[in-house]
């Protein structure tokens, strides 16, 4: 056997081969490497936009966290002004009731001395003269005299007063 009788590489096979070769290469390219290389793009661009984002929100992150101090701050204080304006209101209303409730109870009380003057009036007058007719009564059985008793009763009667 003689390398003569195996060859190869003959230039018909290499060019055959170098033929085949870019067709496989082109097909790769079209099919496979171009259509890869385009993912592999999008997927970093997705990944970049990921990372910005990421970072993003950890900075949102950040400044929340240092706003919701200031924020608790101003809601307590807002609260507080809340409260204290609630309880001034209180205070007031209730100053109000507590006077208006004791000017009821003068003037109930002033009303109700006046009805029990006038009551005890009523009843003194009224005791004077159911007196005067009982002694008038006892006098005229024991004196004959009824016009002279009347008279002296009636000037102790309004002596007493």
């Amino acid at each position: 056997m003689q390398i003569h009788d195996f060859q190869f590489f003959t230039l018909e096979t290499i060019i055959i081969q170098l033929i085949i070769l870019s067709l496989i290469l082109w097909v790769l390219n079209k099919f496979v490497f171009k259509p890869y290389l385009s993912y592999l793009d999008t997927e970093y661009d997705k990944r970049k936009k990921l990372e910005h984002d990421y970072n993003n929100i950890e900075k949102l992150n950040l400044e929340a966290l240092e706003n919701k101090e200031s924020i608790l701050s101003d809601a307590r204080k807002e609260a507080e002004n809340i409260k204290k304006t609630a309880e001034n209101i209180a205070k007031k209303e209730a100053s109000n009731i507590k006077n208006q409730a004791e000017n009821e109870a003068i003037n109930i009380k002033n009303t109700a001395l006046a009805e029990i003057t006038k009551e005890k009036e009523s009843m003194l007058n009224d005791v004077k003269s159911k007196s005067i007719d009982l002694i008038l009564k006892f006098n005229a059985k024991l004196f004959s005299n009824e016009k002279v008793s009347r008279d002296f009763v009636e000037k102790e009667i309004a002596s007493i007063k």
